[in-house]
């Protein structure tokens, strides 16, 4: 999720599928972003200072889901114009943003969305999808460490693939589950899952709606059954609500972020992986399982658990690491499957809530041109790709405007991004997108891409399940030039 501007809930829904404008291209950073220098002259007390900062940013994802489950969830039943549900129920966005829209940065109109908050402890949730037709889709499932343990969709079960079911499962399931039904297990009982289904402009919306009617999601005891989708009665009118997560983990206190933690879903269910560094925390008196109650330590342990919050926030709310290529800023490898790097799975989970596996999309994202000048209204631009550089996906692409605020630009034929598809090409196969405030003309406006009337501004490339060579580098995007 892009970090937004206080809005409805339907500000997490539709920053969720711009994940990667910001957070993706902006953010990689080394797991050495946790550590930090010694305040004290003793290297035992250091030690556990580190120690005690690198809890937080430890958990950080997991209340950041929490966060957002609370301010997407806490409603009745499912409203498509929100994108909200209760738990365990598909949660559908409905329409594609224009440039009034202003809940989010980066916003996009390439898919459209139906996500889930789900709870599989009792049992697992059988997903039907329906025939796509072709179209591209991704089904990503996180768990509440944000890790994505499955994609399942176009990629992975194939591009021409039918309609077909597919499981989400708890780590303790041992039932079985309907003949031909795909089995994805988490480690954690609880988690999201962000749907994402292809738009091809505002005239097919009704059709992905059509598509996004006919998703479902129903418990395992009622496939086959008549199954009724049950009104959420457990109202928390305490939650958070219409606020952003980070600024609300933030402004947390250490032990209400604590608090928050203990009391989130699946805060216990550990990965494999993380046993080495749990047995660290332990030694300072820290479990995932035993709440934190800073009220019952001694002054001094207090103390360094109040002083490493600000410390570990000073490591996570941050943005670097960028790779640069031809004026890109592109990340390519380190998120959506972190392993046993915390401190980028928390930057990742402040700056990008939800970031897709780079096999799925990669992002590249610029604001200069080829002299690293700040791209500006003021001046047309070409973006050409040669015949043998056209982004490589077994998707789609597309390419997008934003002002210097994040925000869609309107303009007099309401485009705010181009489709590689829909683009045309040179006698010679090679294409040219037209990036200026004025239109081109006839003969060039299917390549027009509408700039600001006035300031600054950027645009994003975002690729769909890109090529092998998008994800290790040996494709980039070429310089944006000034034209003429």
């Amino acid at each position: 999720m892009v970090r937004s501007s206080k809005s409805r809930p339907v500000r997490a829904v539709v920053a969720v599928g711009m994940v990667a404008a910001l957070a993706v291209a902006a953010v990689a950073c080394s797991s050495n972003s946790s550590d930090s220098s010694s305040t004290t002259s003793s290297p035992a007390a250091s030690t556990a200072d580190d120690l005690a900062a690198q809890a937080y940013a430890y958990a950080y994802p997991l209340v950041s889901v929490e966060v957002t489950r609370r301010q997407q969830t806490n409603v009745s039943a499912p409203d498509p114009s929100l994108g909200v549900a209760p738990m365990n129920q598909l949660a559908p966005l409905n329409f594609l943003p224009d440039a009034k829209f202003t809940k989010v940065v980066r916003p996009n109109v390439d898919t459209l969305y139906t996500q889930m908050f789900f709870d599989v402890s009792k049992e697992p949730l059988i997903v039907s999808v329906p025939d796509m037709g072709g179209r591209y889709h991704l089904f990503p499932i996180l768990d509440m460490w944000t890790n994505v343990d499955a994609a399942p969709g176009s990629r992975t079960l194939g591009a021409d693939v039918r309609a077909y079911q597919f499981a989400i499962v708890g780590p303790n399931f041992h039932g079985s589950l309907p003949e031909g039904v795909h089995e994805y297990r988490l480690p954690t009982d609880s988690g999201w899952m962000i749907g994402r289904i292809q738009v091809n402009g505002p005239d097919d919306v009704p059709n992905v709606i059509a598509i996004q009617d006919k998703l479902t999601a129903v418990p395992l005891s009622a496939v086959g059954a008549a199954y009724t989708k049950p009104q959420n009665t457990d109202l928390h009118p305490d939650w958070p609500k219409d606020q952003e997560v980070a600024k609300y983990i933030h402004d947390l206190t250490p032990q209400q972020y604590w608090d928050l933690y203990y009391a989130s879903l699946s805060h216990s269910q550990t990965r494999p992986d993380d046993k080495a560094f749990l047995d660290r925390l332990s030694s300072i008196g820290w479990t995932p399982d035993k709440k934190l109650d800073l009220n019952t330590l001694p002054e001094s342990e207090r103390t360094r658990w109040e002083q490493a919050w600000p410390k570990a926030l000073s490591k996570i709310e941050v943005v670097q690491g960028k790779q640069e290529v031809n004026g890109w800023q592109i990340t390519r490898s380190g998120i959506g499957d972190y392993g046993t790097d915390y401190a980028t799975r928390a930057i990742i989970a402040y700056a990008g809530l939800g970031a897709n596996l780079p096999q799925d999309a990669i992002y590249p994202a610029t604001a200069v041109d080829d002299k690293n000048t700040q791209l500006t209204s003021d001046r047309p631009y070409v973006l050409h790709f040669p015949a043998d550089g056209i982004p490589p996906v077994k998707g789609f692409w597309s390419l997008t405007m934003y002002n210097d605020r994040g925000f869609f630009v309107d303009n007099p034929i309401n485009r705010y991004a181009v489709r590689g598809e829909t683009l045309t090409k040179n006698p010679d196969g090679s294409v040219d997108i037209h990036i200026q405030r004025e239109n081109p003309g006839p003969a060039k406006e299917a390549n027009w891409l509408p700039a600001p009337a006035s300031g600054p501004f950027n645009v994003l490339l975002r690729t769909y399940w890109p090529g092998q060579s998008v994800i290790d580098g040996t494709w980039n995007p070429p310089a944006v030039t000034p034209a003429g």
